[in-house]
């Protein structure tokens, strides 16, 4: 199972090809966990489990959002490495093409077959055994998938059938994603992304009884989603809460709504968080060169005054007085 080719010069910066078998037999396990670790974060220890040298062959897609992988195996063991905390954690979800699979996660441990799917938690320990496979491994947003599915924890390392209900539905949007990667442009596969865990939790939900998509989880997505894209977009002079909803698929009404019960409103939180990368940039001695205006304007300011303004109401100092002051040596004249 192999993503195309990308068609252009940008996809082709997302779709990465990685194959083990040019490495020495030594070398190759740690080829493949060095690889896995650059793409998705995740830290393993990988193992070829009989005598014949490991052999991993991967075609990776790595977006902001969307990241998955089409991989084809030998036989061999995985299981996880402790690793520090990430505010980027994320899901395995695996789709089964061929073999099959033993997974093992919080004592719990299945048997997977092909066409079936299973979901496991990087961040904390589990171990898999298999023999010549190959999978489609989806790596979803950890809080995302938790916010819809509380229970999570308790669902890891299950099987979930891919012929039927909502795992069929879910495995078929796993091959089409990898069929379709290379006509993927970035705002396309974000979009995608983010419409992933909508897609599991039901599937989830199948393995704990009546699990449900709760509406106070579904706002928290929301907001996240929301001030993910405000933080992408904070260079842009028009960032708006029309434009903020136009990226979400919103409405403003909604967004404005979503907002009601925080501290400050959402474009307020916008300018707080503005002044704040202003407030960095201005105190970084190697962005010393570059005029109080520049700095401004490339966090989305249009008006100097006004920013002036706003950030001595904000930090009780102008930004002139922010500035660390020029160092000058004589020889060298001042830096």
């Amino acid at each position: 199972m192999n993503i195309p080719a990308a068609q252009n010069r940008a996809d082709a910066a997302m779709v990465r090809h990685f194959s083990t078998d040019s490495a020495s037999n030594d070398e190759r396990p740690q080829l493949f966990q060095s690889e896995m670790h650059r793409l998705f974060s995740v830290s393993l220890a990988v193992q070829a489990s009989s005598t014949r040298p490991l052999s991993a062959r991967m075609s990776a897609y790595r977006g902001r959002n969307l990241r998955f992988a089409a991989l084809r195996f030998s036989p061999h063991t995985t299981r996880s490495l402790p690793a520090s905390e990430s505010s980027d954690a994320r899901l395995l979800v695996s789709v089964h093409k061929e073999g099959v699979v033993r997974v093992s996660q919080g004592g719990r441990e299945s048997r997977i077959d092909p066409g079936d799917l299973f979901v496991l938690d990087p961040a904390r320990p589990f171990d898999i055994e298999t023999g010549t496979i190959s999978s489609c491994s989806i790596y979803l947003p950890t809080s995302a998938v938790r916010a819809l599915v509380p229970q999570l924890d308790q669902l890891t390392a299950l099987p979930i059938r891919g012929a039927q209900g909502a795992g069929a539905v879910f495995r078929a949007a796993a091959d089409e994603l990898v069929a379709r990667a290379s006509e993927l442009d970035e705002a396309t596969a974000d979009r995608m992304g983010e419409a992933l865990p909508y897609l599991l939790a039901p599937a989830l939900a199948a393995l704990g009884g009546r699990v449900s998509v709760l509406p106070g989880a579904l706002r928290q997505l929301h907001k996240r989603r929301i001030l993910q894209y405000v933080r992408d977009h904070l260079a842009d002079p028009a960032l708006d809460a029309h434009a903020v909803a136009a990226g979400v698929d919103l409405s403003p009404r909604h967004v404005y709504e979503l907002f009601t019960d925080e501290a400050e409103p959402l474009m307020k939180w916008v300018w707080s968080e503005r002044l704040e990368r202003c407030r960095r940039d201005l105190e970084d001695t190697a962005l010393r060169r570059r005029t109080v205006g520049e700095v401004a304007y490339s966090w989305g300011f249009s008006d100097v005054s006004h920013f002036s303004r706003a950030f001595k109401q904000r930090f009780g100092i102008t930004p002139r007085d922010c500035r660390p002051p020029l160092v000058c040596r004589p020889a060298n004249g001042c830096t």
